[in-house]
């Protein structure tokens, strides 16, 4: 039987394009859907994301909500993702941590 207080960590791809977005967006509301209070998109690998799948991303967010799950970025300062992200989402709808153990941490 799954744990409802554990988190579920979706670890993302190294790119994420017009390809692959709908994929991980599916995967992103998957995981919201499933019961855990917390999903984190861990972008720790992710060298690549446009800023269109980054909209995309951020959808997945409003659906997490209505799931009563949180959605977290786990996003390495520096990172060209959250180049594209910090003016896609300058409130920080999503919360965002410098890496997964950060975003874990938080939990408790």
């Amino acid at each position: 039987m799954k744990n409802p207080a554990a988190s579920v960590v979706v670890t993302l791809p190294a790119e994420i394009d017009l390809y692959s977005r709908q994929q991980v967006y599916d995967r992103l509301r998957g995981a919201c859907a499933s019961g855990a209070p917390v999903v984190i998109a861990d972008f720790t690998s992710t060298r690549h994301c446009d800023t269109e799948s980054m909209r995309r991303l951020l959808a997945a967010h409003e659906f997490a909500a209505a799931s009563a799950a949180q959605l977290r970025f786990a996003i390495p300062p520096g990172s060209p993702v959250r180049r594209v992200l910090d003016p896609l989402d300058p409130d920080r709808r999503v919360p965002v941590y410098d890496s997964l153990s950060e975003a874990e941490a938080a939990i408790a």
